[in-house]
């Protein structure tokens, strides 16, 4: 059985918060509740060399976590949060609980996404990401968009002609000048990078890297990172008609790539978030394994 990027990543997840409850000589330190299940599931659909290789540089992980924040040495108990939090701005897959107060980590499995949010006909991106409603022109402007596809209800975005110009760039468009005109730079951040403080763990073919988003200056590890107050530039990136570049001061560098997420025309899109430029402050330690 092929096992998709996602069951992969929930089987790192897994992996990561299993070996944390290790390290306390306590595996019922792992709560099971139901997201802990499901990670499990997906971990137990792997060959037992690609699960060797998860608790292998799960153990490097912990290791170094534990050598760099202190809290880590007295944790009380370890959980997977559900993937709801995660359009909530809160981008933590695991929860481990201390005794001077949480944790967060978030496990990546060989990608570097912040979020994969939707753009819709009736999704408020504004007053979900940064607390502003959006304006009765951004959604004047993404109207004549929708009805095309609400026109095409029964094919396939395959069939859609010049789909590029007349979904993606108008969207895109749409999405910058209302983006330009009202968000608010460090809450917009906050709700792309993480509306709570935490390690980034990767995991990649043969190595985990280990990245510090201490934006608040809760961690232990890491520089605390400067959160922007200016937009220095949104627009689309030269040369492509489905990825916008968000430029923000403090060397935040924020791309979107617009994608319809299935075959069938349906009534939102996708976007890839990634980070792609970071202040130099960014702690980041990458170790071998295996």
């Amino acid at each position: 059985m092929k096992v998709t990027q996602v069951e992969s990543g929930k089987a790192w997840e897994f992996g990561l918060a299993r070996e944390l409850a290790y390290a306390l000589n306590q595996p019922t330190a792992l709560v099971t509740n139901t997201p802990c299940q499901r990670a499990q599931s997906a971990y137990a659909l792997l060959p037992s060399e690609s699960q060797e290789r998860i608790e292998c540089a799960a153990r490097e992980a912990t290791l170094f976590l534990r050598a760099h924040d202190p809290r880590l040495l007295q944790p009380e108990r370890v959980e997977i949060q559900p993937d709801q939090k995660g359009t909530q701005g809160d981008v933590r897959d695991v929860l481990v609980y201390t005794r001077s107060g949480v944790v967060g980590i978030s496990a990546k499995h060989r990608h570097n996404a912040l979020k994969h949010s939707r753009i819709g006909s009736r999704l408020d991106f504004g007053e979900s990401w940064y607390g502003i409603p959006c304006s009765d022109k951004y959604w004047g402007s993404i109207e004549p968009v929708f009805e095309i596809l609400q026109s095409k209800d029964n094919a396939t975005f395959r069939e859609l002609e010049h789909k590029q110009d007349i979904v993606y760039v108008p969207l895109l468009r749409a999405f910058i000048d209302e983006t330009l005109a009202n968000a608010h730079p460090a809450k917009l951040l906050r709700y792309l990078v993480g509306s709570h403080d935490f390690y980034k763990v990767i995991k990649d073919n043969g190595n985990v890297i280990m990245q510090s988003f201490n934006l608040g200056g809760t961690l232990a590890w890491g520089y605390r990172l400067p959160l922007p107050r200016s937009i220095i530039q949104f627009a689309l990136k030269p040369g492509y008609k489905n990825t916008a570049i968000l430029t923000l001061d403090e060397g935040w560098q924020i791309s979107f790539r617009i994608h319809n997420a299935r075959s069938k025309i349906e009534m939102s899109l996708k976007f890839d978030i990634r980070l792609v430029g970071n202040p130099q402050q960014l702690s980041r330690h990458e170790i071998l394994y295996g």
